[in-house]
């Protein structure tokens, strides 16, 4: 398997795209960027459920430079907060923007996600 910290993937500036890396002390970040659509779940979809076969006892999804999510996206989200549940790793969403947070409100979705306003506030939270 490809370890996800070595494969960062990140297309051109306005296209979604993901980027991973891991902390001194394990963690994985993954840092997505553009649209969580259905073109961009497609595009980022399965390098996060790499991320989440890595193994790491910590992901952090860092949500700070998505520009819109819709249905698609927020489905991502919670299969990918199912997978990690279930290869024992804990994951934390960061600095999410207000559309995802009201998206996430209306659902009630933020009541199963560990939420922190920034990716350091998400690291800092062990």
């Amino acid at each position: 398997m490809n370890d996800p910290a070595n494969a960062a993937a990140m297309p051109a500036p306005d296209g979604p795209g993901a980027e991973f890396r891991r902390t001194d002390d394990g963690a994985l970040v993954c840092s997505l960027a553009g649209e969580l659509d259905l073109d961009g779940v497609l595009a980022v979809g399965p390098a996060l459920e790499e991320a989440v076969r890595s193994g790491a006892p910590l992901m952090v999804v860092d949500l700070s430079r998505v520009g819109f999510c819709d249905s698609s996206g927020l489905n991502l989200l919670l299969r990918t907060r199912t997978d990690a549940d279930s290869a024992g790793t804990a994951l934390r969403l960061a600095g999410a923007p207000d559309q995802l947070l009201r998206l996430l409100e209306i659902t009630g979705a933020d009541r199963v996600f560990a939420l922190e306003p920034t990716l350091e506030h998400a690291l800092a939270a062990r």
